[in-house]
């Protein structure tokens, strides 16, 4: 391996006595960044070795801005003074061929030592492809050191497929590629090398080389934990200290639907968790807020003797009825049961008459001569047997089959017994929600302990929302312990946040009242597209924040990833919360295409519409939002953002015979809708350390820092969440004064 190494060559003749005056400057700046200066006399140049090629380089800085400035004053403006050795010295020194001729006559002595290997010199020697690739790596004709070195070998690990994908990173959005063999190499002062799956270090510094080995550790633990997928946690919280059930409620039936507002139906039908008490007989009763579909005009009990054959126009209203309501049927039921083939909707409702009858076109004509029996209304049922089943009745387990086998992993997580001693359910509840909280969001950090860049921890208002349901979870009641494990993993119910507070003015009109005055106000556009910067990529999408007052990006985010989400779900609450732990990928916005997009931007200063042009082969867009976010300051460190969040519509305009596209986004005729963030500002100093992370390294927070302890009911976790249920429970009361509700 070739050492690094500088040549450096002064204008200005340094001779003996002139090196002694800088001899000692020179040697405290070999000591401080370990190499060796020479200086050559016959070739008039510094010779600079060390063990890195940076430390050589800087050596070079040093000696050309503050040695080189100060000799090259001493020369004349004819450039005769100082550029070459004076007259006198050069009288007194005789020429090296003078002196090699008279050595050679004079003396008959032989020639002691050995003579040059000058084809071995002019031999070069070409690496093979086998040999590994060393970093730093310069050419120079000088040995190398013989100091004590110190040598470590980092192995991948066995689940990792492709090694280079950690060491390398490719061009991204413009920028240069960038290898972390070079870059930890040049950090820490060492050499590293890659071959067969191992990292090779050597350095002269026992502390860099280790350094250099962690580094290597930590980025293969941060490429693992960026393949990890989202993390979800659903938490129940119910203001009073009652115990209780959860159930499904569709959200047709939902009493409060009017406040529940959903921008798309992609994954429809939603169900809305309702809590379930018992009554004074220890039987859980009918949710509050889940409403019956009403009874039909003529589904009343009809005794047997006065029933008749349905008139035609009768029986094609019931079989449209039946065709409805026969869409929510089971057909898992056997045909025997009592029940079998009867729509949900149908059977005895809670807490109303158990007789509910509707004439059937199937009915067989009586016989006249039959006298008429008596009738009676068929027995009330017990709660055990109305809808839905109930935990602790029995139910019939089919026959396990010994083929079908299962392998179920136990995840840890706090114990859901009913009751603990001395605990009370409200102390219970907060204990489960608070371990479940902790334990995934302190993975989440985990995760981002390392990554560089943005790193977000904010909560929305809003409303969670149940999707995946069968027909058996929608039947049954739950206890709360059972939603994460079973339901959630095994059962594959999934959570959804509708994304918003609300479409109506007057609603966020009293949202805000509940906040101090704004002490800041801003607008953006905010540019959704997909791009590529080279036609052979495929596109990408990428989202464009620009200021409304201005044609220019503030940032351009490529990518967002949810780490961890925490679905709060208030009961017998209007509002729910979705906290989230996300990272944004940010790339340069002087690169194409997106320097080229924004030229072909404007935007009006009085309505505030947007003219584009989208880039052909390298930039669409999609959609744009356009965003009036006020920031409201609580007490510290909590900040809330209430945003109007406008769709705007694309019009493309007529190119009027140019070839030019422009496409209008309308302002002030898109959909509308409000939403409400709030933040935990002291997280943002703590997080602004990820963006100028050195590689390999990792952040100097950590996760007590951001969550607190588990307990600690003083804690900056314990304390948001404090926060967040005090503008739910604030924002039940103004906006059920508002709308008159109970």
């Amino acid at each position: 391996m070739v050492q690094p190494n500088q040549r450096i060559y002064s204008a200005y003749f340094i001779t003996p006595p002139v090196y002694e005056k800088w001899k000692q400057p020179l040697k405290s700046l070999e000591s401080r960044l370990k190499t060796e200066i020479n200086f050559n006399f016959h070739d008039q140049c510094f010779e600079i070795t060390g063990r890195s090629q940076q430390a050589c380089d800087e050596t070079m800085l040093k000696i050309v801005k503050r040695m080189l400035p100060e000799l090259h004053t001493e020369i004349d403006e004819n450039m005769m003074t100082g550029t070459y050795e004076d007259l006198e010295i050069i009288a007194r020194t005789p020429l090296p061929s003078q002196q090699r001729a008279t050595q050679s006559t004079t003396t008959n002595s032989p020639v002691v030592g050995r003579p040059p290997e000058l084809d071995k010199v002019k031999e070069k020697k070409k690496r093979q492809s086998s040999e590994p690739y060393y970093y730093n790596e310069t050419e120079s004709e000088d040995s190398d050191y013989h100091e004590d070195e110190y040598e470590e070998t980092f192995t991948f690990a066995k689940n990792v497929h492709n090694p280079m994908e950690i060491l390398t990173v490719p061009s991204v959005g413009g920028s240069k590629p960038i290898d972390y063999l070079t870059v930890i190499g040049q950090e820490t002062d060492t050499e590293c090398s890659y071959e067969n799956r191992q990292v090779k270090i050597i350095g002269s510094d026992e502390d860099c080389v280790k350094e250099a080995l962690q580094r290597f550790k930590n980025l293969q633990t941060i490429y693992k934990r960026r393949k990890r997928p989202t993390t979800t946690v659903a938490c129940v919280h119910l203001p009073q200290d009652a115990e209780f059930a959860i159930y499904f409620c569709p959200i047709d039936r939902y009493a409060r639907k009017d406040y529940v507002n959903i921008l798309t139906y992609k994954h429809a039908p939603y169900f809305v968790l309702l809590p379930v008490f018992k009554d004074k007989t220890g039987v859980f009763g009918k949710p509050k807020d889940r409403i019956d579909i009403p009874n039909l005009s003529h589904a009343t009990w009809i005794p047997a003797q006065e029933k008749r054959a349905p008139t035609p126009q009768h029986f094609q209203q019931t079989e449209l009825s039946l065709d409805e309501r026969m869409k929510m049927v089971s057909f898992k039921n056997k045909f025997n049961a009592p029940q079998a083939g009867t729509a949900p909707d149908q059977r005895p409702l809670w807490g109303e008459k158990q007789f509910v009858h509707i004439p059937s076109a199937q009915t067989p004509p009586l016989q006249r001569n039959t006298p008429p029996p008596q009738t009676h209304p068929p027995a009330r049922k017990t709660p055990e047997e109305d809808f839905p089943a109930l935990p602790s009745a029995p139910r019939k387990v089919p026959p396990p089959k010994t083929s079908n086998r299962r392998v179920m992993r136990v995840v840890s997580q706090k114990s859901g017994c009913d009751s603990v001693k001395g605990l009370s359910q409200l102390e219970m509840l907060r204990q489960y929600n608070l371990h479940n909280m902790m334990t995934n969001l302190g993975q989440g950090l985990e995760n981002v302990h390392g990554y560089k860049g943005n790193i977000k921890l904010s909560a929305y208002l809003g409303k969670i929302l149940w999707t995946s349901l069968n027909q058996e979870q929608q039947k049954k009641i739950w206890k709360y312990q059972q939603l994460n494990d079973i339901l959630m993993k095994e059962g594959g119910v999934k959570p959804m946040f509708n994304g918003l507070v609300t479409e109506d003015v007057g609603t966020i009109a009293k949202f805000r009242e509940l906040f101090p005055s704004p002490n800041g106000k801003h607008a953006y556009f905010e540019i959704h597209a997909n791009a590529r910067n080279q036609p052979v990529l495929p596109y990408k999408p990428v989202v464009l924040y620009m200021n409304q007052h201005a044609v220019n990006f503030t940032k351009i985010v490529t990518g967002t990833h949810r780490v961890a989400e925490i679905d709060w779900v208030s009961l017998d609450r209007k509002y729910d919360f979705q906290m989230v732990l996300q990272t944004e990928d940010l790339t340069r916005m002087d690169v194409k295409p997106y320097s080229t997009f924004l030229k072909k931007i404007s935007i009006s200063p009085h309505c505030r519409q947007i003219t584009y042009e989208n880039v052909p082969d390298f930039l669409e867009v999609t959609d744009i939002y356009l965003k009036d976010t006020t920031r409201h300051r609580l007490h510290f460190p909590f900040v809330v953002e209430i945003t109007r969040v406008e769709k705007l519509p694309l019009i493309p305009q007529r190119s009027l015979g140019y070839n030019i596209n422009k496409i209008l986004g309308d302002t002030g005729r898109g959909k509308v809708w409000y939403t409400i963030e709030i933040f935990y500002s002291a997280h943002d100093q703590l997080f602004k350390s990820n963006l100028d992370l050195p590689v390999g390294k990792f952040a100097s927070w950590t996760v007590e820092d951001v969550l607190g302890r588990q307990d600690d009911l003083t804690g900056p976790l314990v304390e948001f969440v404090r926060c967040l249920l005090l503008i739910i429970e604030r924002a039940e009361t103004v906006v059920s004064k508002e709308n008159g509700d109970n």
